[in-house]
């Protein structure tokens, strides 16, 4: 039988969280507020909306993410379609329904994947085919990749384990934990995969010493096929749950399952660590995602846009990548609050527009000429030698390098011309493009070089 109108409300209502989770509520309310789920069956979920308005800007815009929704939610996916009853009552016989069972109340669930112990929050929209890739994470996605893809239901020693991922916030850390696991999940359903943050992990800990519950506690973590931990550096922090942890660990390593962790910074810099932790961390493969270069935020912005069905131009595009420099969440949140300006407003976006309306977004910059002085200095102090080494005229491959190293940072971390980094290190432009070249090619090589200078480029842009 047809279901009531308590179950169509209860899945418009899941939906609408779950439109939340992507879209401002602003957004949300305005299209959604009075959108009613009419009728449901295996084929087709009819939506009537109050005006022609709505209903174009919801079929443009949202159709394709509510379909998504619609899956997780009842376990198959029906066609979305949104009728108007703006000029009169919608008949709704014209979609010939077919028989639909019921769906109890309880029944109803928000994912289809079963045995993953997740957070309220979770994101099964993060995946490896929509992560983009460029200088800065490569490597991070490569190793997440080849972790996601290993055979689980092999004894076989894992490659990669621990698979510890760093980098200052906001660059797609969680993204790729969320990917590992969704890709996990498809392709080994059976697994118990857990993910966490490791605040979370801490404040369980201490609620099951207080209750008295640690058997439950260590059953839970200790039994666990892949455990993610997502900010590691919260365990870290806490040296009363650092005995637990290294139990833990010791348990879900020993039993050849897999391991992941997120954090801001790599452990030798976890001043509160314990080293026997240390040690553990960096026996397995250590991985940054530094912030995105240029080309790289002009993608995610490009991606970002039409997400969100926002149509700016290439213009504003480089003059938005050329500004927000901060991290991914930025570069995201200015094409939110764009599309909320074209939404409300009923503009198109200009460039003068954009000016006028993400002074919140952009930071003040030091001088480049200032940052090539912090580039040199950090280089020196890297590789034990001095600034004057870097500017003299020696060739040694000890000074060589380094001062390679100095060409590729800056122009990674600043808008200096080929000419002006040339100046800065009393070389020409041919030598500029030498040295850049041989970086990229030597990182592309050797992963370890690699490191080197991304640590590198992680100090200057966070300074």
């Amino acid at each position: 039988m047809a279901p009531n109108s308590l179950d169509l409300e209860s899945i418009r209502s899941l939906l609408i969280e779950m439109m939340l989770e992507k879209n401002s509520s602003t957004a949300v309310n305005l299209w959604f507020g009075d959108l009613k789920l009419a009728s449901l069956d295996e084929n087709e979920a009819v939506f009537v909306s109050p005006s022609d308005l709505k209903k174009k800007i919801i079929t443009q815009r949202f159709a394709i993410d509510m379909a998504d929704y619609l899956r997780e939610i009842l376990g198959y996916e029906p066609s979305v379609v949104i009728h108007s009853s703006e000029h009169g009552e919608v008949d709704l016989s014209a979609h010939n329904l077919k028989t639909f069972e019921k769906i109890e109340k309880g029944e109803i669930k928000k994912s289809s994947i079963n045995n993953i112990e997740i957070p309220e929050n979770y994101r099964s929209e993060y995946t490896f085919e929509n992560f983009i890739v460029g200088s800065s994470n490569k490597f991070a996605n490569s190793a997440a990749v080849a972790v996601a893809n290993q055979d689980f239901n092999s004894f076989s020693r894992k490659d990669y384990n621990p698979l510890f991922i760093y980098g200052p916030s906001g660059v797609g850390k969680t993204h790729l934990l969320y990917a590992i696991v969704n890709k996990i999940s498809s392709n080994h359903p059976d697994k118990k995969i857990i993910y966490i943050k490791g605040e979370e992990f801490a404040n369980q800990l201490f609620d099951a010493i207080r209750n008295k519950t640690t058997n439950q506690f260590k059953e839970k973590y200790r039994t666990a096929d892949v455990l993610l931990i997502d900010d590691i550096h919260f365990v870290a922090g806490k040296i009363s749950t650092q005995e637990e942890f290294f139990n833990t660990f010791n348990a879900v390593y020993d039993a050849n399952k897999q391991i992941i962790f997120t954090s801001d910074r790599p452990p030798h810099e976890m001043k509160s660590l314990e080293d026997r932790l240390r040690t553990r961390f960096m026996a397995g493969l250590i991985v940054d995602i530094q912030l995105p270069d240029f080309d790289l935020r002009c993608a995610i912005l490009q991606q970002k846009s039409i997400t969100h069905n926002l149509n700016i131009s290439p213009e504003i595009i480089s003059y938005l990548a050329e500004n927000i420099t901060s991290s991914i969440r930025q570069l995201e949140g200015v094409i939110k609050k764009l599309g909320a300006i074209q939404l409300l407003e009923g503009v198109d976006i200009t460039l003068e527009r954009v000016k006028s309306s993400i002074g919140e977004f952009v930071q003040k910059k030091e001088s480049d000429s200032k940052k090539m002085d912090d580039i040199i200095l950090a280089v020196s102090k890297k590789f034990n030698i001095s600034r004057d080494d870097i500017l003299s005229t020696k060739r040694n491959k000890e000074i060589a390098i380094p001062r390679h190293i100095c060409v590729y940072v800056a122009r990674t971390q600043t808008k200096l011309s080929q000419e002006q980094i040339g100046k800065s290190i009393n070389r020409d432009r041919t030598t500029v493009i030498s040295s850049e070249k041989f970086v990229k090619e030597e990182m592309a090589r050797d992963p370890a070089f690699a490191y080197e200078v991304n640590d590198i480029i992680r100090q200057i842009s966070s300074t």
